[in-house]
């Protein structure tokens, strides 16, 4: 890469040698052609076809380095775009919990558009003109006068006080540009992906007014940008007018004075040309830049963010082994004013099944989310083998749990994808087996492309019962050491639910196991239930000694019993 670059450069510089020719040998011809002197043929046929020669040369140089340099572009687009998902990937879950994934989607998009844009306005222009201004610069002072070097010092140092004075301006105007049109995005993205909600309520109308708001603020901020970048553009251009007239006019005076030839005035004026065309286009160009690099500041701003959750500086790794885990006097709230859960106390031994039941909002799910370290207690310890999961690498402590959650996001890629996905080294037969397990196997056989059928976005293809079979087999084919089913069977159907529940408790026979469960009757035979009610464990024993009790769990099951009674009358 570093010699690619190299390369790029080195052909930049030939291109300017040779663009700092062209003027030089037009001079020669003109020269030639009105000395009146008598030369030999040979000699301006030679002339020319050096002039021809070195603007062939001059492209086809242009071409070889637009050719390396798209290649230096696009590696440096894929180790940014691979640095933002592993630095994405790193952060907790509230950052995920809070992203709109338009606006974000946006923003990677914009940051690989940005970084094209200022690469090749640094080597496309910035660079050759600055180069090349110089050198013209001194040559004229050394051949003209100061007075030629001054004019054009004077067009350059305008040029660039007047972009440095309007790049703060126009980066608010940025900004509010940027910001507008991430958040049109999102509400697009938004839309499309609650396609169903918004056919459930007819809403295909409002859904319009809506994206069309947010499109009319970008449309409004994107002609602000616009025209204030035109006025700054506009005034760059008065300033390159006024000293091409200035230097014209002098290196006419010259010739009229015969101060110089007119191979003089041709080569002034084909230096002026050549290089106030690029430095008019040099306004477009800036902006273009400035907005690349902006979008970039934007990218390399979440790049840099710093994850919630990190691994201590001596952090240990755990094999994959029989695990005991044990919440030690444990507290936690998402949010400083409200706390979640209070002063929990459990263990889970090794091999046995706790079961965590209890009503909506209660903190279930809350504990599995401590448990796989997605948030941090705010006191308290969370043990696994008698380590404080704050001292145990994220890495390996993710590796030892399997989690099904209750709502399942799928890849929109094949069901083999998607199983495959819990081992992507798995063999196929691997796969298979875990796909029979979760009871798959009848359905990916009476689908016409087996297990290449693509599941759709976020599985929208499947039915949820489906989809939570599919999220039951990548969890089999990962063979934790500790199981976490969160609502597992929340989605099927009573028949299904029998038949997985029977081959879960097979599965994780003789492994630790967390169920957090609203529905009852998938706990019964935990070695020990903990009913939870506003974050404090108000009852906890074997499912016969708590109906025994006849307190809260006991009220939750004969509520449950009495929908199950009804529902089957329906």
């Amino acid at each position: 890469m570093h010699l690619r670059i190299a390369t790029v450069l080195l052909l930049t510089m030939t291109m300017i040698g040779l663009r700092l020719s062209i003027p030089i040998i037009f001079k020669s011809i003109i020269t030639l052609l009105s000395s009146g002197q008598s030369f030999s043929e040979n000699l301006i046929v030679i002339v020319l076809i050096g002039y021809g020669f070195c603007w062939v040369l001059d492209q086809s140089i242009m071409q070889i380095r637009t050719i390396l340099t798209f290649k230096v572009i696009e590696r440096y687009i894929r180790n940014m775009c691979l640095t933002m998902v592993d630095s994405l990937l790193s952060l907790s879950l509230r950052f995920h919990l809070e992203r709109r994934t338009g606006a974000l989607t946006s923003q990677i998009y914009l940051a690989q558009a940005g970084l094209s844009q200022v690469f090749w306005g640094g080597l496309s222009y910035f660079l050759p003109i600055l180069v090349e201004m110089t050198i013209v610069m001194a040559l004229f002072s050394y051949l003209y006068g100061w007075t030629y070097g001054i004019a054009l010092f004077f067009i350059m140092a305008s040029y660039s006080v007047i972009g440095v004075l309007g790049m703060k301006k126009s980066m608010k105007v940025q900004a509010i540009h940027n910001d507008k049109s991430a958040y049109a995005s999102s509400r697009l993205v938004d839309s499309l992906l609650n396609f169903e909600t918004v056919k459930y309520f007819n809403n295909e109308k409002y859904e319009h007014e809506q994206i069309d708001a947010a499109l009319q603020e970008q449309e409004k901020a994107g002609g602000h940008r616009f025209l204030f970048d035109g006025y700054m553009h506009l005034a760059q251009v008065m300033v390159i007018g006024l000293g091409l007239i200035y230097i014209t006019l002098l290196s006419g005076r010259a010739v009229y004075q015969n101060q110089i030839s007119i191979g003089d005035f041709v080569l002034i004026n084909g230096y002026l040309l050549q290089f106030t065309m690029p430095l008019n286009y040099l306004g477009s160009i800036l902006q273009q830049t400035r907005k690349g690099l902006y979008d970039i500041h934007l990218v390399y701003k979440l790049i840099f963010q710093k994850p919630e959750i990190n691994d201590s500086p001596n952090a240990i790794s755990l094999v994959k082994d029989k695990v005991e885990v044990v919440f030690d006097n444990i507290e936690f709230g998402y949010t400083s004013d409200r706390l979640i859960l209070n002063k929990i106390s459990f263990s889970i031994p090794a091999g046995k099944t706790i079961a965590v039941v209890g009503s909506t909002g209660s903190g279930k799910s809350t504990l599995a989310r401590l448990l796989y370290r997605f948030y941090d207690v705010s006191s308290g310890r969370v043990l696994i083998n008698g380590k404080d999961i704050r001292d145990i690498s994220q890495t390996s402590l993710q590796q030892l749990i399997g989690v099904v959650p209750q709502d399942v996001v799928l890849f929109n890629e094949s069901i083999y994808y998607n199983i495959a996905y819990g081992n992507p080294s798995a063999s196929k037969e691997e796969v298979e087996k875990a796909a029979a397990l979760a009871k798959l196997d009848s359905l990916i056989s009476s689908l016409p492309d087996g297990y290449h059928t693509l599941v759709g976005e976020r599985g929208l293809k499947l039915s949820g019962g489906e989809k939570q079979r599919v999220s039951i087999a990548r969890m089999i084919l990962k063979k934790p050491s500790l199981f976490i089913f969160d609502e597992a069977t929340s989605s099927l159907d009573t028949h299904t639910e029998k038949e997985i529940q029977k081959n879960l408790e097979e599965i994780s026979s003789e492994t630790t196991t967390l169920i957090i469960a609203h529905r009852l009757s998938t706990v019964v035979k935990a070695d020990e239930i903990l009913v939870l009610n506003e974050g404090i464990i108000v009852e906890r024993g074997k499912h016969e000694q708590l109906l025994e009790k006849d307190g809260f769990y006991t009220s939750l099951w004969q509520g449950q019993q009495q929908q199950d009674i009804e529902m089957s009358l329906v």
